[in-house]
């Protein structure tokens, strides 16, 4: 499951992935996918649809907290221990941001509770091949 604010590059990863079969497009609802569970944006940007995502959790064996560095929308403190699976941090868009705006979205996804952090950008594919051993280390 990926969970993100607006923008950050949820729906572009799980393309990137392999994970979503459909074209990359403004994901307005929760989109369940064969391996994978696309989140809207507004479901973390409006607290008090937080519920969405953490019902939406429950069937999830992963969450991946995506931080755009390049924006300063950042997930609350202990975020994470409120989803119902593992949580992992993914700093979006790598390739735009600059090394201070990367390790700031890396200290604001810590102090939301990740304990392991990615660096990727889906659109030069920096990172990515770490990530997909990671992953495919789970199953």
């Amino acid at each position: 499951m990926v969970v993100g604010p607006v923008g950050a590059g949820k729906s572009t990863l799980l393309k990137a992935l392999g994970l979503r079969d459909t074209p990359v497009r403004k994901t307005e609802s929760v989109e369940f996918y064969s391996a994978a569970v696309d989140t809207p944006g507004e479901a973390f940007e409006i607290p008090t649809l937080y519920h969405m995502l953490i019902m939406s959790s429950m069937k999830a064996s992963l969450i991946l907290l995506l931080a755009d560095p390049t924006k300063r929308k950042r997930f609350p403190s202990r975020f994470a221990l409120s989803m119902r699976a593992p949580s992992v941090g993914v700093v979006t868009k790598i390739d735009a941001a600059s090394e201070e705006q990367i390790e700031s979205a890396e200290k604001a996804l810590l102090q939301c509770g990740v304990k392991k952090i990615f660096r990727l950008s889906s659109k030069t594919g920096e990172g990515m091949d770490d990530f997909r051993s990671f992953l495919a280390g789970l199953s």
